[in-house]
C-alpha cells in the first residue's frame, strides 16, 4: 500500500484561538470544501504549562485570572480549548465542511505531529497568544512543527482572507515541485488567480525557464520575474498582485543550517502577515 493510499480524508487543524490559528483555519475550510475533505479540530493542552509549578502559563492561557490549584489551571486550558473548537465546528458547519474535534493533552508539537500523520494537510497559526502584536515572532512549537512535519501546511497570519489570488514561489528545484502541484491544484479547485514568482539571486541564474515551466500549468497566469533577496521579492511580489495566500516550498536545510544562513521561509513569515502554504 502507497503512503497516498493510506492517507485520511481530513486536513488537521490545530487550534489554540489566536488570531493565527483562525487564519489558518479559515484556509483549512476553503481548501476542504472545494475538495471535498473533512476537518479535524485539534487543541492540545500543553502539560508542561498546566502541570509545571514553575513554567510560566500567562501567555498562553486568556485569562487573569489566579487559578487555586495546578488542577483548575489544567481545567481552564480544557475549557479554552473548548472554546476553541467549538467555534471551528460552527465555521465549518456553516460552510458545509464535515468536522471533528479533538481535544488533547501532553506536549503540544508531538501530539500535533503524531495525530496528523496520515492527514491531506496540516493548518496551524505561527505564534500563539503571548506574541499575537509581534509579526516578527515564529512561536516554539511552530517552528519544531514545521520542520519536522512531512505534510504540505498552511501557516495563518494576522488575519482571515478569502483566497482569490495566490503567489506561489517558484525556483525550478526539485523541492519546488509540490508548491507547483498545490497552486496548480488551488487554482483549479478554489478557483483562483495566480502570480508567478521566481527570483534571480545571480548573474549565474534565468527565471525565463522556470517561469515558463511554472506557467505551462496554468492558464492566464502573472509572470513576476525578480532579482535579489528572495524573501523580500516574494512579500513585494504578494503586495503587488493583491495574493490572499503565498504558495512555496518548504525548509530546505537542516534547523542548525538554516539559523546559521537565515532561511528564506522564515524570513518570508516574519515579513508578511499573509497566509502561507508550506509544501
Amino acid at each position: 500500500m502507497t503512503e497516498t493510499e493510506t492517507r485520511t480524508n481530513e486536513i488537521i487543524v490545530a487550534v489554540d484561538g489566536s488570531p493565527a490559528a483562525l487564519a489558518a483555519a479559515g484556509i483549512a475550510i476553503q481548501i476542504a470544501r472545494s475538495q471535498a475533505l473533512s476537518v479535524h479540530g485539534l487543541y492540545v493542552v500543553d502539560e508542561t504549562l498546566a502541570l509545571d509549578t514553575y513554567a510560566n502559563y500567562r501567555h498562553e492561557l486568556v485569562s487573569n485570572r489566579e487559578p487555586a490549584s495546578r488542577a483548575q489551571l489544567l481545567t481552564w486550558f480544557e475549557s479554552q480549548g473548548n472554546a476553541a473548537l467549538q467555534l471551528l465546528e460552527a465555521r465549518c458547519q456553516a460552510a458545509g465542511v464535515p468536522v471533528t474535534a479533538e481535544l488533547m493533552a501532553g506536549g503540544v508539537p508531538e501530539m500535533i505531529l503524531r495525530r496528523s500523520e496520515q492527514a491531506q494537510l496540516l493548518a496551524i497559526g505561527r505564534r500563539g497568544h503571548g506574541h499575537e502584536a509581534d509579526p516578527h515572532h515564529l512561536g516554539g512549537s511552530f517552528r519544531t512543527i514545521a520542520r519536522h512535519t512531512k505534510l504540505p501546511l498552511v501557516v495563518g497570519g494576522s488575519e482571515e482572507r478569502t483566497v482569490q489570488t495566490l503567489l506561489l514561489a517558484y525556483d525550478g528545484s526539485e523541492r519546488s515541485q509540490p508548491a507547483l502541484s498545490w497552486a496548480s491544484l488551488l487554482q483549479r479547485t478554489l478557483p483562483a488567480k495566480v502570480g508567478v514568482v521566481a527570483v534571480q539571486e545571480n548573474g549565474h541564474q534565468s527565471t525565463a525557464e522556470w517561469l515558463a515551466e511554472a506557467q505551462a500549468q496554468f492558464a492566464g497566469s502573472q509572470s513576476l520575474p525578480r532579482q535579489g533577496q528572495p524573501a523580500s521579492e516574494i512579500v513585494a511580489a504578494a503586495e503587488e498582485t493583491h495574493a490572499d495566500l503565498i504558495v512555496m516550498g518548504r525548509y530546505r536545510h537542516a534547523a542548525l543550517l538554516e539559523w546559521l544562513r537565515g532561511s528564506t521561509v522564515d524570513r518570508v513569515l516574519r515579513a508578511t502577515e499573509l497566509p502561507v502554504l508550506m509544501a
